[in-house]
């Protein structure tokens, strides 16, 4: 299986390290993409972990879990990545609807632990209502890691 991240490592070789903790991130980007594939894979634990000790206190893993098993995340763009920021477009279904999530991260090093502070959304769109025989959208990202070529959006990721 591609990692979710838009790598194009196999999970196992990518975020799967991160994400059971057998390698830690050595870069905000990687936390990113790392943050990314939990959602993709509905791990709201993960999630909730790398939340900036500061920022735990205002979530719940039980608010991240419904966020995450809301939508199907299909595909990350990376757009701009520095020391501790990183500026994404997350790209998901919700609702049979294809939307694009813009944000620029803050990332910072909190006792050798790169953490996700917060994010500035500059884009939260609904791109598309998705009909049950059109191609499915997953298709439309070189990334995807859900893709299944030319398959309908009823046969793929709207099961």
């Amino acid at each position: 299986m591609l990692c979710p991240c838009g790598s194009t490592l196999s999970f196992d070789a990518c975020c799967q390290l991160f994400i059971t903790q057998i390698q830690k991130p050595t870069t905000a980007e990687q936390l990113m993409r790392s943050r990314f594939s939990a959602y993709a894979l509905r791990n709201a634990q993960y999630i909730f972990d790398t939340y900036g000790i500061s920022q735990q206190s205002k979530q719940s893993v039980t608010d991240i879990q419904t966020w995450a098993d809301e939508c199907t995340w299909l595909a990350l763009v990376i757009h701009e990545s520095t020391e501790d920021l990183v500026e994404f477009s997350a790209y998901y279904i919700a609702d049979n609807t294809l939307c694009e999530l813009r944000e620029r991260s803050k990332f910072t090093l909190e006792k050798g632990l790169w953490r996700y502070i917060d994010g500035e959304i500059t884009v939260n769109d609904e791109l598309a209502k998705i009909k049950r025989n059109e191609l499915c959208p997953c298709n439309k990202y070189p990334t995807a890691w859900s893709a299944k070529k030319n398959k309908k959006f009823k046969h793929c990721c709207a099961r």
